[in-house]
């Protein structure tokens, strides 16, 4: 038995991305057309927090296409001050997956 997934488009990306398309493609071992591509499509998902408190002028950027998770803090010029790639295994990318 095979279960089919059905993906609808979503409506373009927004401008939340504060990061070039290109570097975060690249971390994602992707080309910057595929992340369009994919981005346009709904598989990439980004997610963008505003932080408050004493971090007032950094954004929590997440980007995830399937079991790869790109996650920074990003100032408002776009600089990334700190970064990490994880690649989720096992239960962990069934749940985020499953989400």
């Amino acid at each position: 038995m095979t279960r089919k997934i059905w993906r609808g488009l979503t409506p373009p990306p927004s401008a939340d991305l504060f990061v070039q398309p290109g570097y975060v493609a690249d971390q994602l071992g992707l080309s910057s057309d595929d992340f369009e591509r994919y981005r346009n499509l709904g598989l990439i998902s980004v997610a963008v927090e505003h932080a408050c408190g004493e971090h007032r002028d950094l954004n929590r950027v997440q980007c995830r296409l399937g079991n790869r998770v790109w996650e920074a803090m990003v100032d408002c010029e776009g600089t990334v001050v700190l970064e990490a790639t994880t690649y989720l295994r096992g239960k962990l990318a069934k749940m985020c997956r499953d989400r």
